[in-house]
Formats: C-alpha cells, structure tokens, sequence
C-alpha cells in the first residue's frame, strides 16, 4: 500500500488540494484521506474507482501495478458499470444530452483514429484534458471557501486561465484542421 500511498497523495498535491479538498470532493472525511495517505488504510474497490476517476488515472496506477497513468480500456471498464448505473437513472431528456454528447467525442475522434492521426489525438487529448482538469481546480477552489465572494479573485484568476487555455488547444486542433486540409 506504500505505493498507493504515495501516488495519492502525489496526484492529490498535483491539483494543489488539500486533504479536505479531496476528502470534500470524493464525500469522505479528511482523516479517511489522511489514513489512505499514511499507510494505515486500504479504500473499498467502489471508492478507489471513484478516485481513479476523479484524477483520470487507472485503478493499476494508483496500487502501484502499472506506472501507466491512462491505459484508456482499464479506465473505461473501471467506471464503466458506475457510469451505465448513473447514465439509466437519468430523465430521458438528459440521457438525449448524454447521448449527443458522447456521439459528438465519438464523431470528432474517430477520423484521427481511422486515420491514426497521432497528432491530431494528441489535440484532442490535450483539450479535453485542459477542460477536465481545470474545471475540476475550478470546483475544487469553490468548494474550499463557505463565502464565494472570498474566492472570488482566484475563482477568476482561474477561469482566466482556463479560457485562455481552452482557446490555446482549440487553436492547435483547428489549426491542424487547416494544415490538412491544405495538404490534400
């Protein structure tokens, strides 16, 4: 559990959270995470996906078993049952959203894989990542603070800088687009 230990807390200092910010974020009390992260306790299979999924990593890397960050099918089939239970227990008016959702990720990547278009998944990656992990410090920065209107500075500080780079990635992908096209 050392291992586990460790790349807890790593990942955790990684988005600059506090213990309780992460305590906060997975519904848990601080002195769970602070045991997860002193080797006195192992989580339940169901919180440790639940953690795999929050940081974007595989349930292998965080135990220690593979230093692969995101082998994307290991992650997929971890959160996969979570995310069908949560997926059916939708309105049908919000699983259409979902649906769209999905088929839209699934249309703009599928011709770079068809393709095998490295590059342009490498865009799409780095996109989706910059909006994954900034909302995610977004929230996280709101959650610490009872009085929003405390936060508020770093709140826009931050969503400055998720603006600016959401525009950055697009700009990059878009810009491949162009390149592309122009080669054909």
């Amino acid at each position: 559990m050392r291992v586990f230990s460790e790349r807890l807390t790593a990942l955790r200092r990684e988005r600059d959270m506090s213990q309780y910010d992460l305590a906060k974020s997975l519904n848990k009390q601080r002195s769970t995470i602070s045991g997860y992260e002193s080797e006195d306790k192992e989580p339940p299979y169901s919180l440790l996906c639940s953690m795999a999924s929050f940081f974007g990593v595989t349930t292998d890397y965080l135990l220690g078993r593979d230093d692969d960050r995101t082998r994307a099918g290991i992650e997929w089939s971890c959160d996969s049952a979570a995310f069908r239970r949560g997926y059916d227990a939708l309105p049908p008016e919000l699983k259409s959203i979902v649906t769209s959702a999905i088929n839209n990720v699934y249309r703009l990547l599928s011709r770079a894989v068809l393709e095998q278009d490295g590059e342009e998944l490498r865009l799409y990656d780095e996109l989706l990542g910059v909006l994954q992990r900034e909302r995610d410090t977004l929230r996280s920065i709101a959650s610490r603070s009872s009085d929003l209107s405390g936060a508020f500075p770093e709140l826009m500080e931050h969503q400055n800088t998720l603006k600016t780079s959401l525009v950055t990635a697009a700009d990059s992908l878009l810009q491949s687009d162009i390149t592309a096209a122009g080669r054909k």
